[in-house]
């Protein structure tokens, strides 16, 4: 007799993240140290001093507290909410697998506003649920249109709606009053607002007062931030009875002992969150200028990436990787004609321009709309 398997399970795609693994470094005989690997947007100034020695400090002898109850403390204070409205996982993702396996029932409708991070829509099969997509057009920078959206969650009946903010891969920022208008048109849905990138954000518009409508959820990643993205962490601000599912369903011990230290110390060092903030800016603002003036038109972007035009984004990859600059290719997101650039330091700015400088004097490739 065969082992049988969730035939839905059998057909999952897989989802591409970024970051170069080690193994495609070794076909191209590049050195890691070697590549400025920009395919994954993180804090450009690495970890925090701080966080780095929580780290070596941590016990690692006996079993994390499965609750991460100092952490959680913290992020309650921080964010004013009452500890149990605080769940910490092992990086945003396992939050958002939890939400999907907590809300939905085989069939039922998740909204995604996209293009965007796949983990929404890998959750959503996991689960049994319906992917209904709103797809944002790059004809108008990727702006989203909340009651399109809205319109759309009352028609299939959602049940959960995902929403990046500001959206991966298109750095398009919704405002409070536009969130809310979301939440308060689909009172049956519960809406997850991925604010992964939120930190980087200048002047970020509030969010805590969503939690107050009852059917929003908030998510943070700090991986990106604090850089801890090979520790896994990330947190949840969500109702009272969805947070209390999420830690129900959670598996042990899932956040360690490590990051718990080490989550704790950076979130302390306001200070190194604020230099990466004005590090991006400026970053931002000179690639920005610069891949503009080389004629590779870019999105504009209130997040720690931007969004390229490149023609054929996996070519593109591919040349730039021979200039030792790795940029994510956004074909996985439904947009072949696309990079997405993490910013790098002001210093390493110019490094990234020649690269793209490079290409566009080889003639690889046509850009579109140059």
């Amino acid at each position: 007799m065969a082992v049988r398997i969730r035939d839905h399970l059998t057909r999952l795609p897989p989802v591409p993240h970024g970051s170069i693994s080690d193994g495609e470094l070794a076909s191209l005989g590049l050195p890691r140290e070697d590549v400025l690997d920009l395919s994954a947007s993180t804090n450009p100034l690495g970890p925090s001093p701080a966080a780095l020695a929580a780290a070596r400090s941590a016990v690692w002898s006996h079993y994390p507290d499965d609750r991460a109850p100092r952490l959680r403390r913290e992020l309650a204070v921080r964010h004013e909410v009452d500890d149990e409205a605080v769940v910490v996982g092992n990086g945003s993702s396992e939050l958002i697998w939890l939400v999907a396996l907590a809300v939905l029932d085989p069939g039922d409708a998740a909204v995604i506003v996209g293009p965007t991070f796949g983990e929404y829509a890998r959750a959503t099969r996991v689960a049994g649920g319906v992917i209904v997509e709103d797809r944002a057009d790059p004809a108008t920078s990727f702006v989203v249109d909340v009651n399109r959206t809205a319109a759309l969650a009352h028609e299939v009946k959602a049940r959960l709606i995902f929403i990046c903010n500001p959206n991966n891969p298109t750095g398009f920022l919704l405002s409070t009053a536009e969130l809310e208008a979301l939440a308060r048109a689909a009172p049956d849905a519960l809406l997850v607002v991925d604010e992964a990138y939120r930190p980087f954000v200048e002047d970020p518009p509030p969010s805590r007062v969503l939690l107050d409508r009852g059917n929003v959820l908030l998510l943070r990643s700090l991986t990106k931030d604090c850089a801890l993205a090979g520790l896994r962490l990330g947190y949840a601000l969500a109702p009272p009875e969805v947070a209390a599912t999420l830690e129900a369903i959670r598996p042990p011990w899932s956040v360690n002992a490590v990051a718990q230290a080490a989550g704790l110390a950076a979130i302390r060092d306001e200070e190194h969150l604020a230099r990466a903030r004005a590090e991006v800016r400026r970053a931002r603002d000179y690639l920005s200028a610069a891949l503009t003036e080389l004629g590779f038109p870019v999105v504009p972007s209130r997040a720690n990436f931007l969004l390229v035009r490149v023609g054929d984004a996996p070519a593109v990859r591919a040349r730039l990787l021979t200039h030792r600059v790795c940029v994510r290719d956004c074909t996985s997101f439904g947009l072949p004609e696309y990079v997405r650039v993490g910013m790098p330091t002001l210093a390493d700015c110019e490094r990234v321009a020649s690269a793209f400088a490079a290409i566009a004097r080889e003639g690889v490739l046509p850009i579109s709309g140059r």
